[in-house]
């Protein structure tokens, strides 16, 4: 009986002094296996060979999330993981890239380095941009973002906006649709814009709010361009290829269907009713509208500094509608609205589209990896 007994004791301590030690060789002390049994987490975290300082502080404090349980095992105690970190992942791992290629990114990139990615092509070699942030990053910032690749080819990848409302998204990748006019195009008046301009209503009522308020301290400007429909922009696009070339044209001016002027949504400012807008950037007028537009549901589009992200040079002139509450989060996230409206906003691929995606990363050719400028 009492041999029965000790086997029966070996038995069961046997597994767990295993289990403890495995979990000890891992780096977790008595308090964290304790709370490890208590989430029944120990063969994962074992056989897997899980272990991060954050990692068992957040399995102690109760707030790991186990869907996202490898990640931090990437990250330090002072990075961390939050909220918008996991909608990131998940961002990333629609886009295609791999369990192992996150936990790197996360490992070495701070956030704002990495949300670019969701606007450039996918990359095979995730270190090759990690190196290249990394050879940046005393002069990169939330304000400013540059580096010496090139990760993005502009109209390679092209699909149509999928949702129209103030919330779309038009650039070198979405498009809108020849035939596209914007539904209640109003007339602006030319108290407010240079004869002739139109924008979507409700855009138009926003620009009369951010025209008055201006006025109200002193401050005057204009729309000198806003809506265009697609047959103007493509005239202005094959002026510019005309007199610049391409390459140069595609940095200055959008392609016929990938013009935000399209959507209603979007004006140049001037200073005055006359054009000229280039100038704008040189008056007290655009001091105060770059500091007080998404108050109003303006934000400026191409922001200087994250050019590479937006795929156009700096437009100190062009705004864009987006409405006030929209409009105040984009500027508060310090994002382009490329990167905010792929973060967030962007509808959630089905597991369909993202087997499609990683297959088609699985054929890309060598050409989508980056390149020198």
């Amino acid at each position: 009986m009492l041999i029965a007994i000790v086997a029966i004791l070996i038995a069961i301590y046997i597994p767990i002094h295993k289990t403890n030690s495995a979990l000890k060789e891992l780096g977790y002390d008595k308090t964290q296996i304790a709370a490890i049994k208590k989430a029944k987490l120990q063969k994962t975290l074992i056989e897997n060979k899980y272990y991060s300082e954050y990692l068992a502080q957040s399995i102690v404090d109760g707030t790991l999330k186990l869907d996202y349980l490898p990640y931090y095992t990437a990250v330090s105690s002072q990075r961390g993981l939050a909220g918008d970190d996991f909608l990131l992942i998940d961002r990333l791992l629609e886009k295609g890239y791999e369990q192992d290629q996150i936990e790197n990114l996360l490992k070495n990139l701070r956030f704002f380095e990495i949300t670019p990615l969701l606007v450039f092509d996918y990359q095979p070699i995730e270190q090759t941009y990690i190196d290249d942030c990394l050879a940046h990053q005393a002069e990169n910032s939330q304000d400013h973002f540059a580096l010496s690749g090139t990760y993005y080819k502009p109209y390679q990848q092209t699909t149509p906006v999928p949702q129209i409302d103030t919330s779309m998204l038009v650039n070198k990748r979405y498009y809108l649709d020849a035939s596209y006019v914007p539904q209640a195009l109003e007339a602006i008046s030319t108290w407010y814009a240079a004869a002739d301009r139109q924008l979507a209503k409700v855009a138009a009522d926003g620009l009369v709010e951010l025209g008055d308020a201006g006025r109200a301290v002193g401050v005057t400007f204009y729309a000198a361009s806003a809506y265009r429909d697609y047959e103007t922009q493509e005239r202005i696009y094959n002026s510019y290829v005309s007199s610049m070339g391409q390459e140069a044209a595609d940095a200055a001016s959008a392609r016929p269907g990938f013009s935000e002027h399209q959507t209603g949504f979007a004006v140049d400012l001037a200073a005055s009713n006359e054009d000229d807008i280039p100038e704008f950037k040189d008056t007290l007028a655009f001091q105060w509208v770059v500091n007080n537009s998404y108050d109003y549901g303006w934000i400026l589009r191409y922001p200087q500094g994250k050019e590479q992200i937006t795929g156009y040079e700096y437009e100190p002139w062009h705004y864009r509608y987006l409405g006030k509450e929209l409009a105040q989060k984009v500027v508060a996230s310090k994002l382009t609205f490329d990167e905010y409206y792929a973060l967030y906003l962007a509808p959630k691929a089905s597991k369909a589209e993202q087997l499609a995606t990683a297959t088609a990363q699985i054929t890309q050719q060598p050409s989508a990896t980056a390149s020198a400028q």
